[in-house]
């Protein structure tokens, strides 16, 4: 192994160390607001989205949250039979359906404790203006080289391929919706 492969491994292996950290708190903040709320993260960041953006389709949703049609689908079932949210049928297109969060919904997000994004956006803002601005544009770009789809026209665009067998595709969807 050369020295540079070396550094790499060592690099490779400690940036991995600390995002699992950073994934570790945010899952343990996710459980704590389960058991407190009842409520998931997943779920939130589909409240939130709908109070921000407005009603939307679910593909629409889907492609604003990162997840699968499917998961979103699930996440939406269970808002819906909590009251949180509404299905209607759009008036243009018949077709689509159309998703809105509910008042019950808009009361819910004003229960709930501080969320994971607030949460990374404390630690994030101790670190220096330069570093948040290095960091930002290099997850962003070591997001891309998984997930290709968010990245703008012109740059490269591929994906980096899982290498373990069980693994079929680098998803993001969540184990807890």
């Amino acid at each position: 192994m050369t020295p540079d492969q070396g550094l790499h491994e060592e690099f490779s292996s400690a940036s991995l160390h600390s995002l699992r950290r950073i994934i570790r708190a945010l899952d343990v903040h996710s459980r704590k607001l389960y058991r407190e709320c009842n409520i998931t993260s997943p779920q939130i960041h589909c409240l939130h989205n709908l109070t921000q953006k407005g009603t939307q389709t679910l593909s629409s949703l889907a492609r604003e949250l990162h997840l699968s049609l499917s998961t979103v689908n699930g996440i939406i079932d269970r808002l819906e039979s909590r009251g949180m949210v509404l299905r209607t049928r759009s008036t243009e297109d018949q077709r689509k359906v159309m998703i809105a969060i509910t008042d019950e919904g808009r009361a819910l997000l004003l229960t709930v404790p501080e969320l994971m994004k607030d949460l990374y956006t404390q630690a994030f803002g101790k670190l220096e203006k330069e570093d948040q601005k290095t960091l930002a544009h290099l997850l962003g770009r070591l997001a891309n080289h998984f997930d290709p789809h968010n990245e703008p026209q012109g740059h490269n665009t591929e994906i980096i391929q899982p290498t373990h067998d069980v693994i079929s595709s680098p998803g993001t969807d969540y184990q807890l919706h």
